[in-house]
């Protein structure tokens, strides 16, 4: 199958980055998005069953941990 690129904000690269699931590519997310159906699609954490709705918040809140500890430690180098 052949590829192509497709461009996209860097706040957009950054929600997308929020739903990647460890080991999945950018093209695994939108994938994965692109066939969800019903009114949570594009939410991503919210899945069909509650363990993967947990083990999804958890990710994102490491996430944003994670985040918010490089970005002071980015300041304190300033």
């Amino acid at each position: 199958m052949g590829s192509t690129s497709i461009r996209v904000s860097e706040r957009t690269k950054s929600q997308l980055a929020l739903l990647k699931r460890e080991g999945e590519s950018f093209d695994d997310v939108i994938a994965r998005l692109a066939k969800r159906e019903g009114k949570w699609t594009g939410f991503g954490v919210l899945a069909d069953d509650g363990r993967d709705t947990r083990e999804g918040l958890q990710r994102v809140r490491e996430e944003i941990r994670d985040g918010l500890y490089s970005d002071l430690e980015g300041m304190e180098d300033r």
